[in-house]
């Protein structure tokens, strides 16, 4: 029997929260049927949740896996037009309803910022340990932890804001990856570190896990994604998102951002 394809939404801009109409645009080209597995990308999710036409096409696919990203920083000026962390918070019961089952939300604390401005440290660092007390308990078992990437366009659009990204620091990231597990092994969570030097190889797109989860019992493909990034273990899939369409949340350290 062939494999049939995961599909997804997107890695390149966040559909659901600034694009949905794109997303069910994109869908109508991959019906449920023809998808083994969905995997959706988002900082706004509440499109998801909201009765209309994206809610109804999300229940007819067999499997929607969910990469959530709460940093802390939503409504701040590094993610200005992002809902603020505990309001995303109090959707995760509902998110883990429409996806049935918690395994299939992973919790994204991605990226970690850390800046100075005028003598003054910033770090969402900190913020770690409050966000997984509160998203431990809706049976969330992964995190995935990156970095900010010193490009040079990310450096001047926070230099406009009067802000210098803290250079990269091996040691640094190793206590931080270290305190980073040993709180979310607190709350039954693993940590996985996303395309970072010094790290082991993480999939966020995982055919092995995709399989696993299916309601079916279907397996996809376990091969790995090509024109990926070196340090990306992700297998394959179909991404149906476009850097044309950038995300509006205007968070300043988004690489994919002109």
């Amino acid at each position: 029997m062939e494999e049939l394809p995961v599909i997804s939404a997107s890695r390149r801009t966040d559909l659901v929260g600034c694009f949905p109409e794109a997303l069910l645009e994109g869908l109508r080209k991959y019906p449920p049927e023809a998808v083994h597995s969905l995997v959706i990308w988002t900082k706004t999710p509440r499109p998801m949740l909201e009765n209309g036409p994206l809610r109804q096409v999300l229940l007819r696919y067999r499997q929607v896996y969910l990469h959530l990203t709460v940093t802390g920083m939503g409504g701040s000026e590094f993610e200005p037009s992002v809902p603020p962390w505990n309001e995303t918070l109090d959707l995760v019961g509902p998110l883990v309803d429409l996806l049935k089952d918690p395994r299939r939300l992973s919790w994204r604390f991605d990226p970690i910022l850390e800046a100075e401005r005028e003598g003054k440290g910033y770090s969402n660092f900190e913020l770690f340990p409050l966000l997984a007390e509160k998203i431990a308990p809706y049976g969330i078992k992964t995190c995935r932890v990156s970095w900010v990437s010193p490009y040079k366009k990310v450096e001047t659009r926070l230099k406009r804001r009067g802000w210098r990204l803290l250079p990269p620091d091996g040691e640094r990231r190793a206590t931080q990856a270290g305190e980073l597990r040993r709180i979310a092994g607190r709350y039954g969570m693993e940590v996985e570190f996303c395309s970072m030097e010094g790290f082991p190889v993480s999939r966020c797109i995982d055919g092995r896990l995709l399989s696993r989860l299916h309601p079916d019992g279907l397996a996809c493909s376990r091969e790995r994604a090509k024109g990926q990034r070196a340090l990306c273990g992700c297998t394959r899939s179909l991404d149906i998102g476009w850097y044309s369409l950038p995300c509006t949340h205007g968070c300043l350290y988004c690489y994919a951002i002109p």
